[in-house]
C-alpha cells in the first residue's frame, strides 16, 4: 500500500511538471488567437491575408503544441533529457490522431517509464558511447511511436471525441454542478497544482471550443483578490494595517487576472478565508453557466467584460461571487471577533491575550 501510495505521489509531480511546462504555450496561443477574434471579428478563422489571420495561425500553432509539449515534459520529470525526443514525435502522433490532452498524459507516462528502462539496460562497451545520444532516442522514438499509432493513440482519442461531444451537449444541473466544482478548485489553492488542474481542464475545453467550460473556469480567476479587497473596505476593524494594504495590492492583482492576491489573507487566516473565496467562487462559476454566459477567449474575469454574450448578467454574476466571498469572511472574522472578546471580558479587561492564549487559558492549558 506504501509503494502504491508513493508511486501516486510521483505520478502527480509528473504531471504538474508537465503542465507547468505547458501552461505558458497555451495561455500564449490561447491569447493570440482570443486577441486575433477580437480586433479581426469572427470571420479571422478563414482569413489568411490580414494580420489579424496570422496571429489566429500562430495562435492555433499554438494550441496544436499542448499535446506534445505536456507528453515531453511529463517524459522527462521521469527519465530527464533523454525522454523529451521520443515523448515529443509520440506527441505529435497524439496530436494527429486527436488523443488530444488526455493522449498527451499517457504517452507522456509510457515514454518516460520505457526510457527510464532504457537507461538501465548495461550495453556492451563498444556502443555505450553512443547509447545517450543515439541508441536510446532511436529505440525509445521507434517504440513510442508505433505504441501510440497502435495501442494509445485511436482508443484515447475515441474516448476523447466522446468526453468532448458529452461536455459540449452537457445542460441544466449537470453543467452547473461541473462549473462549481471548476470555480472551486480554482480558488482552493490560488495558483497552486489544484488551481492548476482546473485551468488546464478550461483551457484545454477552449482549445477544443468548448467555452461553456472555459468561460466558468475564467471567471472564477479573480474572484477570491477582488473579493478580499471588498472585505478589507467593508469591515476594517477585523484586518491589519498590513492586511488592508494586501487588499489594495489584491484588487490590482485580481482586474489583471492574478487571483495570487488572496493568499496573504489565506496564510493569515485559513479558516475564515478558505471556506468563503470557495464559497464565492463558485457562486460566480456556478451562475454563468445557469445563466448561459459564455465567452469566447482565454482571458480572464475584468477583461473578459467585453466580449461576454450577455455584459450585464456576466458583471452580475462577477458582483454576486466578490460579495458573497466579503459578506461570509466578514461574518466569520465577526464571529471570531466576538467570541475573543467575550473571552477577554471574562478573563479581565486589562489581560491583552492573543486568541490562542486565550483559548488555552479557557480550558484550562
Amino acid at each position: 500500500m506504501t509503494s502504491i501510495k508513493k508511486f501516486g505521489k510521483e505520478l502527480a509531480r509528473h504531471f504538474m511538471t508537465g503542465v507547468s511546462y505547458m501552461l505558458p504555450v497555451v495561455v500564449a496561443g490561447g491569447l493570440m488567437a482570443s486577441f486575433s477574434v477580437i480586433f479581426g471579428g469572427s470571420n479571422v478563422w478563414n482569413d489568411t491575408i490580414t494580420i489579424w489571420g496570422d496571429l489566429r495561425q500562430l495562435g492555433v500553432i499554438g494550441l496544436e503544441l499542448v499535446v506534445p509539449i505536456i507528453a515531453a515534459y511529463i517524459s522527462y520529470s521521469i527519465a530527464d533529457k533523454p525522454g523529451l525526443g521520443p515523448a515529443f514525435i509520440g506527441g505529435m502522433v497524439a496530436q494527429q490522431l486527436n488523443a488530444g490532452f488526455l493522449g498527451g498524459m499517457v504517452v507522456g507516462i509510457a515514454s518516460g517509464y520505457f526510457i527510464l528502462f532504457l537507461k538501465k539496460i548495461k550495453f556492451p562497451p563498444r556502443i555505450a558511447p553512443v547509447k545517450t545520444m543515439v541508441l536510446i532516442p532511436l529505440i525509445g522514438s521507434t517504440v513510442i511511436g508505433f505504441l501510440t499509432i497502435y495501442i494509445i493513440g485511436k482508443p484515447i482519442a475515441a474516448m476523447n471525441e466522446a468526453l468532448t461531444s458529452w461536455l459540449q451537449s452537457m445542460s441544466g444541473g449537470n453543467a452547473v454542478l461541473l462549473s462549481v466544482i471548476l470555480g472551486a478548485m480554482m480558488a482552493v489553492d490560488m495558483g497552486g497544482p489544484i488551481n492548476k488542474i482546473a485551468n488546464t481542464f478550461g483551457l484545454a475545453a477552449f482549445a477544443e471550443g468548448i467555452y461553456t467550460i472555459s468561460t466558468p473556469m475564467e471567471i472564477a480567476v479573480s474572484i477570491a483578490p477582488v473579493g478580499m479587497f471588498l472585505a478589507t473596505i467593508i469591515g476594517k476593524k477585523y484586518y491589519s494595517e498590513e492586511e488592508i494594504e494586501s487588499g489594495r495590492s489584491a484588487i490590482i492583482m485580481g482586474l489583471v487576472g492574478i487571483s495570487e492576491g488572496a493568499i496573504p489573507f489565506a496564510v493569515a487566516d485559513p479558516l475564515c478565508v478558505l471556506p468563503s473565496i470557495i464559497i464565492g467562487t463558485t457562486v460566480s462559476s456556478g451562475l454563468v453557466t445557469l445563466l448561459g454566459i459564455t465567452q469566447n477567449t482565454a482571458l480572464s474575469t475584468f477583461l473578459a467584460i467585453p466580449f461576454t454574450s450577455n455584459i450585464p448578467l456576466y458583471l452580475l454574476c462577477i458582483a454576486a461571487g466578490v460579495v458573497v466571498t466579503a459578506m461570509m469572511v466578514n461574518g466569520l472574522k465577526a464571529l471570531k471577533y466576538r467570541r475573543t472578546e467575550a473571552i477577554k471580558e471574562f478573563v479581565g479587561k486589562d489581560k491583552n491575550y492573543d486568541l490562542d492564549e486565550i483559548d488555552k487559558f479557557r480550558v484550562g492549558e
